[in-house]
């Protein structure tokens, strides 16, 4: 008899100890195992590689090339300020510090003829009508010395400026001309192999006499080397740009982005996990939950077009629960603590509710519209010498995303969601 009385007693330790481990499981569908344990904490992701992740980092050297051409002479005409030199100045100078040299290149005779100067070198000439010429341009000659030159893998940069004016010596039939123009252009950034992005600006021109043509004449700084330098570049560029109401927009290739940086920054009507993405005691009403996604290593569509994130941002629930976007808004800043630094986040606000099961999975990621010209649209032209339009840009960006340069985003994110 005491021994049946001590192993029922056992009996029922044990299925109280069972009992109340149960009792801290948020989940019991075992699907969920590969990214959350019974309690809900996230499970480390072995299969994660340096390649899933995406930090931006300053450059080591830049090494900046105008061209000096006939098209280029409305920017640069002597003793007539523009918002081109103004701009260029103020961008050359927050990097003057690791500036190696200033190259201004021409083409003669088919060929591409570089003049470099040093920082302090660079003003007078710049201001003073110095490079004013009735050259024509070359592009690809002058991007393949530009990238000749170049030493990406020790972290230095080139920033081409430039009109983006296709007009090579001799040049007939411009629509021939744009034809094979993208060709050209994706063969010398694939031979490359790095990344590139695009910034697209306006300034104020005026012809020989000093008179003013237009104050929005297109014009662009095309950044090469390693996308992580790329990005702290493209940012500080297109803010300095974007403070003088002269940017336009960014667009970029050969981008891995990786995992996207984000956390929950808020919620009602549940109980976040630890610091885990992992969300219990949801009512049968539901809950809401604000994400914080950090986009400052993206092209800036991304924070400069709500409708565009919108598009780009995509969720779903494994099991059927219900996701409602309710808002995004944004907070964004390009100067943090006296430094020329982006901070950009969007807070997306999410509703949750008519959850079938007792858990669920949501599962997010951002789309990043790498191809997306919506901003760019209104430069394009089939007409050579346009003042607010850029003859053979649109083929430019097309050669760009023809080079198997292409923009890569992370794994996708994954959220926990529980009624326990």
């Amino acid at each position: 008899m005491k021994k049946i009385i001590a192993v029922a007693a056992l009996i029922i330790v044990v299925a109280i100890i069972f009992s109340s481990i149960g009792s801290c499981s948020v989940c019991s569908n075992e699907t969920h195992r590969a990214w959350f344990d019974e309690q809900g904490n996230a499970v480390a992701d072995t299969t994660l590689s340096k390649s899933d992740s995406f930090a931006i980092i300053g450059p080591s050297r830049v090494h900046f090339f105008m061209e000096a051409s006939g098209s280029m002479n409305g920017f640069l005409r002597g003793g007539v300020p523009t918002h081109f030199k103004s701009d260029l100045w103020q961008i050359i100078n927050y990097y003057s510090n690791i500036v190696s040299s200033i190259s201004v290149l021409s083409t003669d005779n088919g060929g591409t003829t570089s003049i470099d100067f040093k920082v302090a070198q660079f003003q007078n000439p710049l201001n003073g009508g110095g490079f004013v010429c009735g050259q024509s341009t070359n592009l690809c000659q002058m991007l393949k010395s530009v990238v000749s030159s170049l030493q990406p893998e020790n972290g230095e940069v080139a920033v081409f400026v430039s009109d983006m004016e296709y007009d090579p010596v001799g040049s007939v039939a411009p629509s021939v001309l744009a034809s094979v123009f993208s060709t050209d252009i994706a063969s010398i950034l694939s031979k490359f192999g790095y990344s590139a992005s695009l910034v697209a600006a306006t300034s104020d021109c005026y012809d020989r006499t000093g008179a003013l043509q237009t104050n929005v004449r297109p014009y662009y700084y095309l950044i090469l080397g390693k996308a992580e330098c790329i990005a702290e570049v493209r940012n500080c560029i297109s803010a300095i740009l974007d403070d003088q109401e002269h940017f336009v927009d960014n667009i970029e290739t050969g981008f891995n982005y990786g995992m996207v940086n984000y956390c929950i920054s808020d919620f009602s009507g549940c109980v976040q996990v630890g610091n885990s993405p992992s969300l219990s005691s949801i009512s049968d009403a539901g809950c809401s939950i604000e994400l914080s996604v950090k986009l400052e290593n993206y092209r800036w569509l991304l924070s400069t077009d709500e409708d565009i994130f919108a598009e780009s941002f995509k969720i779903s629930s494994m099991n059927g629960t219900k996701v409602t976007v309710d808002s995004i808004s944004y907070h964004i800043e390009n100067v943090v603590n006296r430094e020329l630094k982006r901070d950009a986040t969007a807070k997306i606000h999410l509703s949750i509710s008519q959850m079938p099961y007792d858990c669920d999975i949501l599962t997010w990621n951002i789309d990043v519209p790498a191809t997306n010209t919506k901003k760019l649209q209104a430069l394009f032209t089939d007409t050579p010498n346009s003042l607010q339009q850029t003859f053979s840009i649109r083929e430019f960006i097309t050669g760009m995303f023809r080079a198997s340069l292409v923009c890569r985003n992370g794994k996708d994110n994954y959220i926990h969601i529980s009624k326990d």
